[in-house]
Order: C-alpha cells, then structure tokens, then sequence
C-alpha cells in the first residue's frame, strides 16, 4: 500500500499522466474544443463520463493538438503508446482532428477511430493514412470529411439535426452525446486485471 502511495506520489510530482487505478483503460482517447474553446463544454461533460468509466480521456484546447501529437509520436519510437487512440472534435476541433489523425498516420501510428462534431468552419483537410474508423456528427449544412491519398478507412455521416441540435449545442446534445460514448466504448478494450499494457 506504501509503495503505491509513493509511486503516485512520484508520477505526480513529475507530471507523468497515468490511471494504474484504473480497471478499465481506452488507452488514449483525445477530444478537442472547438474555436477559442467556446462552445465546447460538452466536449469536456464527454471527458468527464469516459473517465468515470475508467477510460484514458483528456480534453484537449483548440491549437494543442499538434504537440500532442508529437508527443505520441515521440513515445511510439519506444513502445510507450496505449492503444486504440481514439480522437474526436467539434468545430474547429474536428478539422484539426483530422490533421491530428493525419500527423499520427504520417508517423506510422494508427487512429482506431475519429469522431467529428460538425466539423468547420474551414473545410476539413482529406483524410490520408493513419484514421481507420471516421464518424461525422453534423447539421445538412455541415461539412464532410474526404478521402484522400493512403485514407483506407470508412466514413460513416450521421445527420444530427433529427435529434434537435444545431452547430453550437451539438456536443452537450445528450442523444448525440449518447451515441459518441458508445461509438468510442466499442473500441475500449477491458483489461481484467485492471493493469496498463501497451503496444
């Protein structure tokens, strides 16, 4: 029990981000704000309810998701990536989901699954290696995600207006949010004996 104490005490202290408490682990889940990080608050609920469910999830603010993406490429050169990875935006954060995916792909290091919120306002960058699984959440106005060179997945759009959202209310849409949770849970890998693997 000391020395559990003592090895958070220590992981903390260094800022090491880990959940060896936890039983379940998605390995690395990442949601992305929208435009100034305003509008968004349901990317952060989202967050909240996978961590709940033992799940790796980070919010991350619109503009960081390239040294985030470094820095995954940095641990994939010595095996210390968690998988799936699983990236998700709404907005703005959907179109830089797509170059975060991208980034990753580029460097050998697969996106189990993207998940975008109405992506815009920019038209989203095309699809190249790296994304396996991409889910588009948008208004009939909204923009579509493109295959482009290397992009061997499958895109599935989903038209959310049915479920009574716009652009703006989209990620705090519970019905939307519902079926992102459960999008995201079916690439979740439960490891029984509640320890962290890593590939």
């Amino acid at each position: 029990m000391i020395k559990k104490i003592y090895n958070a005490t220590v992981i903390t202290v260094f800022g090491v981000t880990t959940l060896l408490s936890s039983p379940a682990l998605s390995e690395e889940v990442y949601m992305i704000r929208g435009f100034m990080n305003v509008f968004s608050d349901g990317m952060n609920e989202m967050t909240q309810n996978l961590k709940k469910k033992g799940v790796r999830a980070k919010t991350i603010q619109n503009g960081n998701w390239g040294t985030v993406a470094d820095d995954i490429i940095k641990r994939s050169k010595h095996k210390k990536v968690s998988y799936p990875i699983i990236i998700a935006g709404h907005s703005l954060g959907g179109v830089q989901a797509v170059s975060f995916a991208n980034k990753l792909g580029k460097a050998g290091v697969p996106t189990a699954l993207l998940i975008g919120l109405d992506p815009g306002f920019p038209v989203p960058p095309p699809l190249r290696k790296g994304a396996e699984q991409v889910v588009n959440y948008k208004i009939p106005s909204g923009q579509n995600f493109r295959k482009g060179t290397g992009f061997n997945g499958e895109i599935k759009t989903i038209d959310v207006s049915k479920y009574g959202t716009d652009h703006i209310g989209i990620d705090e849409n519970k019905t939307v949010q519902k079926m992102i949770l459960q999008d995201i849970m079916k690439h979740v890998k439960i490891k029984k004996s509640g320890k962290k693997t890593t590939s």
